[in-house]
């Protein structure tokens, strides 16, 4: 028992070391950016409305956000620091971040794009504590995370004396979670929601938190498996996870609150997509060489990455589309790499200057 107990404190010690969580992490941003090179499909941005081709790209990239979250369960459950220790080191990452590059895409927004007045400008900035705004609707996530790190040191002391099937038991009442949109959207009914209660039975063991604990467990009991066992398992959860959900897509009526409650990324379907990459990779090891420092160097950076690159997808998606004649697949991965690559560089030389560094990284 004591060898198990060291190993066990041996393995949370070296997380930060572990490769593959350095992939999953890039897998993770590269779908971000892919995700909003799509929605210049889905909401006709591009000029050349493809449904067919939005549904099958939309219905590949949703386990992005849920991914960022198992990493976060991997890397920071149980804390090591106490409550406002982790507060302060953790939220002085975010809330700066977020609100310098909230007010950095208004700004880019009304004065490039679309020439707002600056009565407007102002007012969409007095917001940003409050809410994100049109101008950079991907930095929602950073409001999320923002509520995960404030209830990881709670969640801590829990997490380091439960057992397996404790742990086992509260995902559980997570994975039910994930059904909770559909049965509302079929019966109307949701366990105590109603107009004056958003709040149901299951509320508040949903969510993201149920991605951070799921994380946590997969990380911590899943090592026993062989590499096979994981990769045909993962291969399985995310073909079965990403086919329901580009059926469910199809099936739907089509309107914007339909499409975004079959890809809500607390859904069960794509909860089978993101734990799915999450087997498929994990455990991987990788030679020292080329692809492992290409892998290092875009996931030390890809927080950055995932700030900045809404500067440039949807231009860059946008003038592909009106100047070359390319699929609309194509058109995502030209585009996205693309993105993906000048977004490292943007992010690369702030991080050389002390004062944006913090900004970045």
């Amino acid at each position: 028992m004591e060898g198990l107990v060291k190993m066990e404190m041996d393995r949370m010690t070296n997380k930060v070391k572990i490769n593959w969580l350095d992939l999953l992490k890039v897998i993770a941003v590269f779908m971000v950016i892919v995700a909003h090179a799509n929605d210049c499909i889905i909401l006709n941005q591009d000029g050349n409305f493809n449904f067919e081709w939005g549904t099958y790209i939309g219905s590949l990239y949703r386990f992005a956000v849920p991914l960022f979250v198992l990493i976060s369960g991997v890397l920071l459950l149980p804390a090591k620091l106490g409550t406002l220790e982790f507060y302060k080191k953790r939220l002085m990452r975010i809330v700066p971040a977020l609100l310098f590059w909230g007010m950095a895409y208004v700004l880019f927004d009304g004065l490039v794009l679309n020439h707002k007045p600056w009565d407007k400008m102002l007012m969409e900035i007095a917001k940003l504590p409050l809410s994100f705004g049109d101008s950079a609707p991907h930095l929602w996530y950073l409001y999320m995370l923002v509520g995960l790190y404030l209830i990881i040191p709670i969640l801590s002391p829990w997490v380091v004396k439960a057992t397996k099937r404790e742990l086992e038991l509260v995902l559980a009442i997570f994975i039910f979670s994930t059904f909770i949109p559909y049965l509302k959207f079929l019966t109307g009914l949701a366990f105590g929601v109603c107009d004056w209660n958003e709040f149901h039975s299951f509320y508040y063991l949903s969510g993201f938190i149920g991605y951070l604990l799921m994380g946590y467990y997969l990380y911590t009991y899943l090592p026993g498996w062989s590499n096979k066992a994981k990769r045909w398992t993962g291969v399985f959860l995310f073909l079965t996870g990403y086919g329901i959900t580009y059926y469910l897509t199809i099936s739907v009526p089509f309107s914007i609150p339909n499409i975004e409650m079959v890809w809500y990324y607390c859904s069960p379907n794509v909860l089978l997509e993101a734990v799915g990459v999450f087997l498929l990779v994990e455990g991987m090891e990788f030679k020292e060489g080329l692809f492992l420092k290409t892998i290092q160097t875009i996931a030390h950076y890809s927080f950055g990455i995932f700030l900045v690159h809404y500067f440039f997808i949807g231009v860059i998606f946008r003038y592909m589309a009106a100047h070359f004649d390319l699929h609309p697949a194509l058109n995502v991965l030209v585009s996205c790499t693309l993105t993906l690559l000048i977004a490292f560089a943007a992010v690369w030389t702030l991080a050389k200057f002390r004062l944006t560094r913090k900004l970045v990284m």
